[in-house]
């Protein structure tokens, strides 16, 4: 049978390079999660915070015209406008996306090991190295909407709010603390779930492994350091040590207090470092024949 008879044609048009293949994994990844109820309840948990500070900037706001001691009241919620209130409201946030991401690696991950999918990806013209960063954009991207977009659009809030639009001229530091503890928790938490959900694909267990990697090790550094009498051991709490990298972005970390946000970023690094190692050699296991 002829080519043409079978109803094959010759593709005349441009071919694309096999990177955009890595979006094409983002839209993918993010229609899967958005499909199940859980990132909505999770989500939902997230919107209450937010929803909350919302409100209180709204509140801060139209009561300071009036009453300047009432304003001054509420800046004991933390509803200030300055890097540390900004800093404590994405601690909360990235609580809640550490729950989603136990959820959704297994979806992301998981799933691809469990019932083929990386071998489906693999066969349609993308290589090994598309697929690792087009998950990693997928994670990184569910990791933003949950923490940072929050946090930006308060920013703009209390800046439109405000008495004049000097706010954003005078706090860029805030900004740049929004994006760089948005980035410290889109990197790190992004290679280090696709790490374990790649070791360990079935779901209970990679929520128990990811949860507890947080929860027992923040209590094994919390006890070696009482035991020790030594702040280095608070290292051990990969969970604090993005929060004080965090703090420090906004410039509300002290920098004279031990752990240092150097040796945080160090302890940050290495975990980057292995993780992606890991995940490197988790894919090159998987052998496709084209």
């Amino acid at each position: 049978m002829q080519i043409d008879q079978a109803g094959y044609r010759k593709w005349d048009g441009r071919l694309r390079s096999p990177w955009w293949g890595c979006w094409s994994l983002v839209r993918i990844g993010l229609a899967l999660v958005l499909r199940r109820w859980v990132f909505w309840i999770l989500l939902g948990l997230g919107l209450l915070n937010f929803v909350f500070n919302f409100a209180f900037i709204y509140l801060k706001a139209t009561i300071t015209v009036q009453n300047g001691n009432l304003a001054q009241f509420l800046d004991n919620y933390k509803v200030t406008g300055n890097g540390e209130a900004y800093a404590d409201f994405m601690l909360a946030q990235a609580s809640i996306c550490a729950l989603l991401l136990a959820f959704a690696g297994s979806t992301l991950i998981g799933s691809d090991y469990r019932q083929g999918g990386m071998v489906f990806y693999l066969s349609r013209g993308i290589r090994k190295q598309h697929y690792i960063v087009g998950k990693l954009l997928t994670i990184a991207a569910l990791v933003t909407l949950v923490t940072t977009v929050p946090a930006l659009i308060l920013f703009v809030e209390y800046g439109t709010l405000s008495n004049s639009l000097a706010y954003f001229y005078e706090n860029p530091r805030v900004l740049t603390g929004i994006l760089g503890y948005g980035a410290v928790l889109a990197v790190v938490q992004s290679l280090m779930i696709f790490a374990i959900a790649a070791w360990v694909p079935r779901t209970v267990p990679l929520v128990m492994t990811w949860l507890g990697l947080f929860v027992l090790l923040k209590g094994l550094a919390d006890a070696m350091r009482a035991i020790d009498d030594n702040r280095y051991w608070l290292l051990l709490g990969f969970w604090d040590d993005m929060h004080r990298l965090g703090r420090w972005c906004f410039g509300s970390l002290d920098e004279n207090k031990i752990p240092s946000a150097g040796w945080c970023l160090a302890v940050l690094s290495t975990v980057c470092a292995v993780s992606l190692v890991l995940i490197i050699c988790r894919v090159k296991a998987v052998e496709v024949v084209k």
